[in-house]
């Protein structure tokens, strides 16, 4: 393989990554949405009620399915917020590019041998590779709080319209 293949697989590899960053960024909007919805219900529905009518399983129930709602938002965020430590010097990186003056970043780019082009691609790679892989644990923990809710979820919205 030429230099030249080298940078463009490095480009293709590249880009995949940002593609995973940004699917995990989608499935915490559809999550978010389902979470906010349940916890809306659920708070609907404990308003509408009376706090002496309510049973200690009612409470119970209730809390279990906030709290467990509540996990799956903050670990939806968690997925969410920007990683933007990269490479230390980089001709990629958009937090090192700006750090630089226009004039600058264009010497040091057109002064750039394609080894250290290819070294560059490859930190960042390796670095988008690390960010995916934080993102989705938090996408995969936000999932699991979201489905574990619907366990005490149900019976308090069952307990809550009841009454």
């Amino acid at each position: 393989m030429n230099d030249q293949e080298r940078i463009l697989t490095a480009q293709w590899i590249f880009e995949r990554h940002l593609a995973w960053i940004a699917a995990s960024e989608v499935k915490v909007g559809a999550i978010v949405a389902i979470d906010t919805a349940m916890l809306g219900g659920l708070g609907a529905a404990f308003s509408s009620i009376k706090a002496s009518s309510l049973t200690p399983c009612a409470y119970v129930w209730v809390v279990g399915a906030a709290l467990a709602l509540a996990g799956g938002l903050l670990c939806a965020a968690m997925a969410v917020l920007p990683r933007v430590d990269g490479p230390e010097k980089s001709l990629l990186f958009f937090g090192r590019i700006g750090q630089l003056s226009r004039d600058d970043y264009s010497a040091q780019f057109k002064a750039a041998s394609v080894e250290h082009l290819l070294d560059d691609w490859t930190a960042q790679i390796h670095r988008n590779a690390q960010i995916a892989g934080t993102k989705f644990a938090w996408v995969r923990r936000s999932m699991w709080f979201s489905f574990l809710s619907l366990l005490p979820w149900f019976p308090a919205l069952v307990l809550l319209l009841k009454k």
